[in-house]
């Protein structure tokens, strides 16, 4: 029985191979932590990027509706100022048609009424005779 004896292998330092795994393993359970945070916050910036559009969007329309509020009133402001302006030629007519009967031009009153006549005819098609 030759019994020989084997030398012994280097003796590796278990603890410090052991150490740098468990280092390994923290960096990585550190990176795919950072990883589920990176995909949480991109989630969270999408889904406030989602509402910044919706936001705009609404902002966008409501503008849109008062544009056309605006139009509105600009052309509803038109159209008194018209009407304002062809009562005035109305009242203006009908004070020359007093005078003139009041001076007895009695040709004078005539043609003045054909001409407010006239005028209101006009109006009531739609048209601004003697107005703009």
């Amino acid at each position: 029985m030759d019994l020989m004896i084997k030398p012994l292998a280097p003796r590796r330092n278990v603890s410090k191979s052991k150490h740098g795994k468990q280092r390994k393993l923290k960096k990585k359970r550190e990176r795919r932590e950072t990883m589920e945070r990176l995909k949480t916050d991109m989630v969270e910036i999408g889904e406030g990027q989602k509402r910044i559009r919706e936001g705009q969007r609404e902002i966008r329309q409501k503008f849109e509706e008062i544009e056309s509020e605006c139009r509105r009133l600009r052309e509803e402001t038109m159209n008194i100022a018209s009407q304002s302006d062809y009562n005035q030629i109305r009242i203006n007519l009908m004070l020359s048609i007093l005078k003139a009967r009041q001076d007895s031009d009695f040709a004078l009153a005539d043609q003045l009424t054909r001409l407010l006549r006239e005028e209101m005819e006009k109006q009531e098609r739609g048209k601004a005779g003697l107005v703009g």
